[in-house]
């Protein structure tokens, strides 16, 4: 799949989403996400590796029908939750994204044994999410594809735009994509349950608030994972709606439109079972690690700022994430987000 191919594909769903959205009944709350990862965003901490880009768009809707391409999947693994059909306090969304994974070494057109793989994938995932003053639940399905070339010719296209602006001559064309993981596209697939909680805030108005989460995630990743949050400032929105790391395995759905402004950070830990960026897949892949070369457990976490208005929200968050390979058991990688939602 090229670059140009998937503007079209996401052109395409757009327009679908247009047409199917519903024009009866009272409407509450819909809105698209933006989201957008990229180490360059860093500058003083970008080491051009590991997960150097993530970009989605969420499309999101509050008690109303919509496009939701796979709507049954995701009511059958909601019910293991107590998300049922009948429930009314529930909000639901569905999600095109690309994920981008590179080795330290960008210049090396030979597979790197000794370094992470390159890895990219291209996904669309529903999720349902049912929450009431204290608790939320959520249950997400994704469905993917791995090893595309729509990677390889973004990164690219990236990195000769930056040179082209700096006047410098990195960072460097990654030659080593034909080495990816799954090279040549292969399906996948992921299924997520995740459980929120409000611990404690201060004031109805909403100075702060503290939140503990757990999830679990099945398939090309598989892991338990726990997290704390911390927001504070004027906050209007649900605590469940934090915007932290939306383009992988974050926040539960967006949040309603409100005018806010608050700063926030959060904590996540990993018990890693499996990981298909690393380990591969089915499909032969030329670099691989074996279930004893990979960090069982792996943290990650953000900082950011989050503004919102009547019809719009941004985000603005630094992240970091621990060394996911034996070999580099220092190597933390770092990069920036900006997310941008629009309710209408």
């Amino acid at each position: 799949m090229t670059v140009k191919s998937l503007i079209k594909t996401i052109i395409y769903h757009l327009a679908l989403c247009c047409l199917l959205s519903p024009a009866y009944g009272k409407q509450t709350d819909r809105g698209i996400g933006i989201y957008f990862d990229q180490d360059l965003l860093v500058p003083l901490l970008n080491e051009d590796r590991d997960y150097t880009m993530g970009l989605a768009l969420e499309f999101f809707w509050e008690k109303e029908k919509g496009l939701y391409p796979l709507d049954g999947l995701v009511k059958r693994a909601g019910r293991l939750l107590g998300i049922n059909e009948d429930s009314n306090n529930y909000v639901y969304s569905f999600m095109l994204g690309t994920v981008n994974y590179t080795p330290d070494d960008l210049s090396a057109a030979g597979p790197l044994l000794n370094d992470r793989p390159y890895s990219s994938l291209i996904y669309l995932s529903n999720k349902r999410v049912k929450a009431d003053k204290r608790n939320a639940v959520a249950a997400e399905v994704l469905i993917g594809v791995l090893g595309t070339d729509v990677a390889r010719e973004s990164q690219q296209k990236l990195h000769g735009w930056w040179r082209a602006v700096t006047g410098s001559n990195e960072p460097v064309d990654p030659q080593g994509w034909s080495h990816q993981i799954s090279d040549g596209g292969e399906l996948t697939m992921r299924v997520r349950f995740s459980n929120s909680r409000l611990q404690s805030q201060w004031s109805r108005t909403g100075h702060w608030d503290v939140t503990t989460s757990w999830g679990i995630s099945l398939g090309y990743q598989t892991n338990i994972n726990v997290s704390a949050a911390i927001r504070a400032g004027n906050i209007n929105s649900k605590f469940w709606s934090l915007p932290f790391d939306p383009v992988n395995r974050g926040n539960f759905l967006p949040s309603a439109a409100k005018s806010e402004w608050y700063v926030w950070a959060t904590y996540r830990a990993h018990l890693i079972g499996y990981d298909a960026l690393l380990q591969g897949q089915f499909r032969h892949s030329d670099v691989t690690f074996a279930a004893d070369q990979i960090e069982r457990l792996v943290h990650d976490g953000a900082i950011g700022l989050t503004i919102g208005g009547k019809r719009s929200q941004i985000t603005f968050s630094v992240n970091g994430k621990s060394g996911e390979l034996k070999n580099t058991p220092s190597r933390r990688h770092y990069w920036g987000s900006v997310n941008y939602l629009f309710h209408f």
